[in-house]
């Protein structure tokens, strides 16, 4: 279009943007009838991987755990009928020395994790993790967090944030989809923001172009069942988001908290 040629690769700024807002309205779309007390941004970690080929393995067994923790769930109760979860996995880099200046927080989470191979050449492990909103109408965010916190025990390493009551859901789920699509080559360090070393992003970006096309193998989503007895339900339809195209992330921080990359800063 307009003489435009659309590349989709992970790194490319313009095209994660352009699909970044399209995940924004699509998403916002789907859950139309849903209120801010229906809904929480979850973030999970899942391990750290020794290197970059290792997410892929990571991310698809996490994939399939948090899938079969849902469906588990619902065979417990029928309040887990309608859950739907839209999400992305976040890979951030950390090398050995990053646990001397590490927050507190950050190591507590971290010494829940398998521990990596550390490596001889100087380059990073990976912590797979993922960020998205989660869609709860029945149940409030406390059982849904812990839900997953049985399936990935430790400290910090599962959080369920509530939306902002104080603001609109389509700013709220903006917010959200924003962090969980962002993009930013570095992290929050010691109270600055270390860009990462260009043999990281090479690594990294050489993973993702042979792991997915654009970003479609990087994303998950969970659809609500259909409803068959509504006596103790609300009454908002059942959340379909299975049109949603793959998105793509770009440079853009909300004011959530988060576990390991001292997220919410301004950009």
């Amino acid at each position: 279009m307009w003489n435009e040629w659309r590349c989709h690769s992970p790194a490319c700024v313009r095209c994660r943007g352009r699909y970044t807002r399209k995940q924004e309205r699509q998403l916002s779309a789907a859950l139309g009838d849903a209120t801010n007390a229906d809904l929480s941004m979850f973030t999970i970690m899942f391990g750290v991987a020794s290197e970059a080929d290792g997410i892929g393995p990571m991310w698809l067994k996490a994939k399939s755990d948090l899938r079969n923790r849902v469906n588990a769930m619902r065979r417990a109760s029928p309040r887990w009928d309608r859950v739907a979860l839209t999400g992305w996995v976040e890979a951030d880099p950390i090398v050995y020395d990053d646990m001397a200046v590490l927050g507190t927080q950050q190591r507590t989470m971290l010494a829940g994790l398998n521990t990596p191979c550390w490596r001889a050449d100087g380059g990073p492990a990976w912590v797979v993790h993922i960020h998205g909103v989660a869609y709860h109408p029945a149940i409030d965010w406390q059982a849904t967090q812990a839900a997953f916190a049985a399936q990935w025990p430790g400290e910090r390493r599962v959080h369920v944030q509530p939306f902002y009551a104080d603001k609109s859901v389509d700013a709220n789920i903006g917010g959200v989809v924003r962090y969980s699509t962002k993009y930013r080559a570095g992290r929050w360090m010691g109270g600055g923001f270390d860009f990462w070393p260009v043999p990281w992003m090479a690594e990294y970006y050489d993973w993702a172009d042979r792991f997915s096309q654009g970003w479609q193998s990087m994303r998950f989503r969970m659809n609500g069942k259909a409803m068959t007895d509504s006596r103790n339900m609300n009454n908002a339809s059942s959340v379909d988001v299975s049109y949603i195209e793959p998105m793509y992330t770009t440079s853009s921080f909300n004011s959530y908290p988060i576990l390991y990359t001292d997220g919410g800063r301004s950009s």
